[in-house]
This record gives structure tokens, sequence and C-alpha cells, in this order.
């Protein structure tokens, strides 16, 4: 018995240092998301602005001579490591802090998640969808 379950503490042990491999190093990048309740921010990287962004929690950023807590708009550098839910950014190095109030911080464009043939799709389905309930309201 004692042999299973050292076993299975070794595999254990395999298993989260797998997760502490960095992927990438010294990433540029800016924090678009903030929550400030929970301690996690997310970061766009400024390289290929393409890829989803990187969840980041306050804990990984490196005290220095700002405070480690996110700020919208912060451009910060990090490293990137793989985990089970996805990529997150650690070893955070806030390089540069906007002072601007939030209102006045130039806008991050979405990404456009529909395109016109589903727009006029969801529009084809409504109209269908008025006019049966209104033959329906009409027997």
């Amino acid at each position: 018995m004692d042999t299973s379950a050292s076993s299975t503490s070794i595999s254990t042990d395999a298993s989260i240092s797998n997760s502490n491999i960095i992927i990438e190093q010294d990433v540029i990048g800016t924090v678009v998301t903030v929550n400030k309740l929970k301690h996690y921010a997310f970061i766009k990287r400024t390289d290929n602005p393409q890829q989803q962004d990187i969840f980041a929690r306050d804990v990984s950023i490196i005290k220095n001579q700002h405070k480690p807590i996110f700020v919208i708009s912060d451009q910060c550098q990090f490293d990137i490591k793989k985990t089970t839910r996805g990529y997150e950014a650690i070893n955070i190095s806030i390089i540069q802090r906007t002072d601007l109030p939030i209102f006045k911080l130039k806008k991050i464009p979405k990404k456009k998640i529909r395109d016109q043939q589903k727009t006029q799709e969801s529009l084809q389905l409504l109209k269908s969808s008025i006019i049966d309930l209104l033959r329906e309201a009409l027997k």
C-alpha cells in the first residue's frame, strides 16, 4: 500500500512541475481588463495582438516603483506559462503607468464576432417568428 501512495505523489509532483514551464519570456503588453475585487487582469500582447488576451494575477507583479496592482492601459513586460486553463502571465513588471482618468483613455477596438451573413440570418429568423406570432394571434 505504501508504494502505491508514494507513486501517486510522484506523479502529482511531475504534473505540478510541468505546469510551471515558461513558454515565452520578455513579452510586452497592455492591460485591457481589470477585476480589482478578484485581483486579476487580462493583458493584450503588443507584439501579436491577434492572439488571445493573457490572464494575469496581482501576485505575479514584481514590486518596483509602481504599486503591485493593475490599472487599465499599464504597459507591462512579462513571461507566459501554460496552465490547465490556458496561458497565464507571470513575472510581470509594470514598465509604464498612465495617470489619465479612465474616460480619457483611448478605446480599444472590439473584435467583430458576427459577420453580415449571420446578422442577416438572425433578422430573417426574427421576422419569421413575428409573422408566425401575428398569424396565431389573428386566428
